[in-house]
């Protein structure tokens, strides 16, 4: 059987990550040198948001290391039953965290380590990245193998939709994770734009007056683009409330939708800060 790895920044919780039987290697969030710690081991996204009210200078992230690859590798095969692995990776336009993993496996071979492991650039992060988990996991439970498992979800990856709002881009620009956007001036301006992930990165796709419109349109572009009856991910950065209200919207919509509500986690929330609302979805 084929045993799915990922990195945390899929944001799915310790809880999901085990019902999926699959392994999320931890990334690290570093307030300081002395100061640091494992994404969803040891900081979770509401303590993240509480740090981040108080904190001058944005915290560092840094993705798994060499060595930390190679034994989550290893643990893995050594699970009974594996026959395979298949890594997906955070997407390699604005991490090293895919290369770094490649590196791993290449090590791991010349010193003779016999299970095959596939790096796959899901070209996603967070719930995006999800998505694909959450598939790649059901299909390893079926039996596919990990080329198979990979041919899937090149035909599934261009269809996730991720759509999203922030209340604020400032840390965006502080954290140089402003991607595409090409309306950086948003908060002057009183505008949000309204932002998507495709190919690897973040861009703008539209701009409206307010975030309550901004959220407006997010859900719009689910009426317009999704395929119903799948499953959602309605995720928020410290926004909970707003993300339930958005959950009924959508159940108003598509009666049939299966909605998972989560968290914006601390490695991207470091990026978004408090204030984020957005969707990921299986579209048209």
């Amino acid at each position: 059987m084929v045993h799915i790895l990922t990195n945390s920044v899929c944001d799915l919780t310790p809880q999901q990550v085990e019902e999926l039987g699959v392994t999320a290697i931890p990334d690290y969030i570093a307030f300081s040198p002395t100061e640091q710690y494992r994404n969803n081991i040891e900081i979770d996204p509401p303590t993240l948001y509480r740090r981040l009210a108080d904190c001058e200078e944005l915290p560092k992230t840094a993705h798994p290391n060499l060595e930390q690859f190679m034994q989550a590798f290893q643990a893995a095969a050594a699970e009974p039953g594996c026959t395979e692995l298949l890594c997906l990776s955070l997407t390699s336009k604005m991490s090293g965290s895919c290369s770094t993993a490649r590196s791993a496996v290449k090590l791991l071979e010349e010193q003779g380590f016999a299970t095959p492991v596939t790096i796959y650039d899901s070209q996603q992060v967070s719930y995006g990245l999800a998505v694909l988990v959450r598939e790649a996991a059901r299909l390893a439970a079926e039996g596919l193998t990990a080329a198979r498992i990979v041919e899937k979800l090149e035909e599934l990856r261009p269809h996730v939709g991720v759509y999203f709002a922030m209340e604020s881009l400032a840390n965006a620009r502080k954290g140089g994770r402003a991607g595409a956007i090409r309306v950086l001036a948003a908060d002057l301006l009183k505008v949000k734009p309204i932002l998507v992930f495709k190919d690897g990165l973040v861009s703008d796709i539209g701009i409206v007056r307010g975030f309550d419109r901004a959220v407006d349109r997010v859900v719009d572009l689910y009426r317009e683009r999704a395929v119903y009856g799948g499953e959602v991910f309605v995720f928020h950065a410290d926004r909970t409330q707003l993300a339930e209200t958005v959950a009924e919207r959508l159940r108003a919509i598509d009666p049939e939708i299966r909605i998972t509500i989560g968290w914006v986690g601390a490695v991207i929330g470091i990026y978004t800060g408090a204030g984020c609302l957005g969707l990921a979805f299986r579209q048209k």
